[in-house]
């Protein structure tokens, strides 16, 4: 269940980082926040218009987390009680057409805000504000002073400065100064975070593997050495974190040793909710409700991940085309293995099979699967991995009678 907390988050998300999907952070935010909303655009008119008026009748102050001489700083002694002056001044402008409540249920009530912030590099950013004069004209800006630790962010993309910080670094930063009573406050802080940790040891992970399969992709190999230097600073400081070893590697499970990696050309990654069509229209049993499940399924998959640091719906790309996938129901059971016709006979299945059921054994969940009796395809691949039929002694059925039967994985059974 997503978090509320007293604060609403509006991100104003510029077109060339919403296409940067794999190292975003915005979608973090609205998986953990319940009250996120993001825009994508150069410039912000009716709808940020819409927003504010919003926030006007809801008794909602804007905020603006852009840094400037008239920002309030949140680190100030008297910041909270500068932006509650404001917000009361505010309030009481726009109720003077309204009728006073009488003093016995007139009771004061803590400042409510909706909490703007631009996520774009700081060129885009300025950018943004030039285009959206709403900004300025109707929010107060605030900021916060720089932090004494470096952005874990740094690990996967560099930051102009050392006390840069990534937007769900300073959103999770400034919900934490804005609502210090709030007993909501560190839980949303934790996720947050661990949260983006989870996004960047996948994507280190999926990055090297990518690499080592492609090395004619590797430009700047001096740029590249300045980046797995901080990559390994981030692993020790984390090695007790997610399973990981001293060493700095990904603790797996024993069936990660005698399968083959992808061939080249071929990336693995989680599957996002965009990917859902490909993955219904790969399904034999799918019907006018499916994608929605599919979706859902996803979805969720996704918000998991964020915990445990592991998909279990995935999907293969070759040459940035999804050609094979793998999903979790919702009933726990793993399920729509498919690949393309054009892919098989490459080991895609029992790679996807491999990865989705070693993210279960790491949740310590159940891992299990039905299969149509006769898909002696499928029987084979989940065969070579160690699964075995629940019940193998039960009748078969023929045509359309076939049943489905429960295929079950225990890591125990499998030699160490």
């Amino acid at each position: 269940e997503k978090i509320k907390l007293s604060t609403q988050v509006l991100v104003l998300q510029h077109p060339v980082e919403f296409r940067r999907k794999t190292i975003s952070t915005v979608p973090l935010l609205k998986l953990i926040l319940k009250e996120c909303r993001v825009m994508v655009g150069r410039s912000f008119d009716a709808k940020l218009e819409r927003a504010l008026d919003d926030a006007r009748d809801e008794g909602r102050m804007p905020l603006l987390l852009f840094p400037g001489t008239e920002a309030i700083t949140l680190e100030d002694v008297d910041a909270m009680e500068r932006l509650a002056e404001i917000s009361c001044s505010h309030s009481k402008l726009d109720a003077q057409s309204l009728p006073l409540p009488s003093p016995s249920n007139a009771k004061p009530t803590s400042p409510k805000y909706l909490l703007i912030i631009v996520d774009g590099t700081w060129t885009q950013a300025k950018r943004m504000l030039r285009n959206s004069p709403l900004l300025l004209e109707r929010c107060q800006s605030i900021q916060f002073t720089g932090t004494s630790f470096t952005s874990i962010y740094d690990s996967i993309r560099k930051q102009p400065d050392s006390y840069c910080l990534s937007t769900l670094e300073s959103c999770e930063r400034t919900l934490q100064l804005l609502e210090p009573h709030n007993s909501k406050r560190e839980e949303a802080s934790r996720y947050l975070l661990d949260a983006l940790k989870a996004m960047i040891l996948t994507q280190m992970k999926f990055e090297r593997r990518h690499l080592e399969k492609r090395p004619d992709l590797i430009r700047n190999v001096a740029k590249l050495r300045d980046k797995r230097e901080r990559q390994e600073q981030l692993l020790r400081e984390e090695s007790r974190w997610n399973g990981q070893d001293d060493d700095g590697t990904i603790t797996t499970t024993a069936c990660d040793n005698d399968m083959a990696e992808l061939p080249e050309g071929y990336s693995l990654r989680p599957l996002v909710p965009s990917d859902a069509a490909y993955v219904n229209s790969r399904w034999p049993f799918r019907s006018n409700k499916s994608l929605v499940m599919i979706e859902k399924q996803i979805l969720a998959d996704n918000v998991n991940a964020t915990k445990f640091g592991h998909s279990t719906c995935l999907g293969i790309e070759f040459n940035d085309e999804l050609v094979a996938c793998i999903i979790r129901h919702r009933n726990g059971s793993l399920g729509i293995l498919h690949v393309d016709e054009d892919h098989r006979r490459c080991g895609l299945g029992a790679i996807l099979l491999r990865d989705a059921m070693n993210a279960l054994v790491f949740r310590k969940d159940p891992v299990f699967a039905f299969i149509i009796d006769g898909n002696k395809a499928s029987e084979a691949v989940f065969a070579k991995l160690g699964w075995k039929k629940e019940n193998p002694l039960g009748k078969k059925g023929t045509g359309k009678r076939r049943a489905k039967r429960l295929w079950i994985y225990s890591p125990k059974e499998v030699e160490q």
